[in-house]
Parts: structure tokens; C-alpha cells; sequence
């Protein structure tokens, strides 16, 4: 029993793991950045794998720590903001998901942001073309 349960969380670490994730896309006229970060926690509150809100979109997160929440999401949104030259955000909306597993043993726990992006010296409809990698 013990072997199963460690092939579990280890499985889940690996397949599963807490992440950060940052997107910029435009809808027309409109610049949407769409923020997510993921975690997994065990027994609904000890944190397994989050994502890690320093480095989004990386390989990598944090382990046995609790990074999922609005204040890391607004963090990320304020990042991106900076590195996009955009001055300001309206049409903010955050929620929360949780999916349990294998009943209340393992959670994932998921935060998502989106906000549409100002540019004020960008003429109506000219938005600056930006890759969300650079």
C-alpha cells in the first residue's frame, strides 16, 4: 500500500505538476492577457507542486509551497502589463476551479486571470504585435 501511494504522488508530481502560465492574444481590436497557475495538494491542504508566478510559462515549480492565489495572479498581470508598454487594464475577472481525486486524497487547485490591456499611445485598432515569448 505504501509503494501505491507513493507511485501516485509521485505520478502526479511528474505528469501533473503545478504551473504558471501567461498568454497574450488579441480579439479584434481588443489585447487579452489570460493568467493561469495550477497546483496539486494533498489531503485539500498540503500544497504537493504549484506553479511558480516568478517564472511563468517555464518548466518548473514550486514544491511544497502554496503559490495559487489572486495576489500572484495580479502579480503576473502587472508583469505582463510592464513587459507588454501597455498603461493600464479594465474588464478584470478571476475565478477559482478545484477538482478533487481519489476523493478528498489529492486536489487540484487552479486560479485564472484575464484583463484586457490599454495602450495608450497605440492608435484605435493599431495594436502593437507582440510574441508572448520575447
Amino acid at each position: 500500500m505504501k509503494r501505491l501511494l507513493s507511485a501516485a504522488v509521485l505520478g502526479l508530481l511528474l505528469l501533473g505538476s503545478g504551473c504558471a502560465t501567461v498568454n497574450h492574444c488579441r480579439e479584434g481590436d481588443r489585447s487579452v492577457v489570460d493568467i493561469t497557475n495550477t497546483g496539486w495538494y494533498l489531503l485539500n491542504f498540503i500544497p504537493l507542486a504549484s506553479g511558480n508566478p516568478a517564472h511563468p510559462n517555464a518548466f518548473g515549480c514550486k514544491i511544497f509551497r502554496q503559490t495559487v492565489t489572486l495576489e500572484n495572479n495580479m502579480t503576473m498581470l502587472e508583469n505582463e502589463l510592464e513587459r507588454l508598454g501597455a498603461t493600464s487594464y479594465r474588464n478584470i475577472i478571476s475565478h477559482t476551479a478545484d477538482e478533487n481525486i481519489l476523493f478528498i486524497l489529492f486536489k487540484r487547485h487552479s486560479c485564472h486571470t484575464s484583463a484586457e490591456l490599454v495602450f495608450d499611445d497605440a492608435p484605435e485598432g493599431k495594436l502593437p504585435c507582440v510574441s508572448p515569448n520575447q
